[in-house]
């Protein structure tokens, strides 16, 4: 109930601290290894459908990176890693110039995976794509 209150704005504002505080009951609260806590040591032995019930929340895209990289790096087997093919079409040579593929590959956009996207097998992938097939995008 209490992320689905943070979700529609409905917590209350605390007195004396700013409007865009909230406050985490303690029940929440991890003070080990937020992994660890999350996702047990026996990660290579859990089921699917018990890590599918798992989730850590992160304020950014880095973050979140950050923590999947630790995740990945707990699994077993060798990791694939995919690249992302970035190019600038553009008549305009200063396009070029401002930005070069080392400054596309740094970016993280929200909804988007990283340039260098490292996965194992046994790690879960949520698969986001445009449906619109009025444009023929499936």
């Amino acid at each position: 109930m209490w992320l689905l209150n943070i979700g529609s704005g409905n917590l209350p504002e605390i007195s004396g601290l700013p409007c865009d505080s909230i406050e985490i009951p303690q029940q929440m609260a991890i003070e080990e290894n937020l992994i660890e806590a999350i996702y047990s040591e026996n990660l290579n032995d859990m089921e699917v459908e018990q890590l599918a019930k798992r989730v850590i929340l992160a304020p950014t895209n880095k973050k979140t990176l950050e923590m999947n990289r630790s995740i990945i790096a707990k699994l077993q087997d060798e990791p694939h890693t995919f690249y992302s093919s970035d190019s600038i079409i553009s008549e305009d040579q200063k396009d070029l110039q401002n930005y070069p593929p080392e400054f596309l590959h740094d970016l993280t956009p929200s909804g988007m995976p990283p340039h260098a996207l490292m996965l194992k097998k046994g790690v879960i992938v949520m698969l986001l794509r445009n449906l619109n097939p009025k444009q023929g995008l499936l």
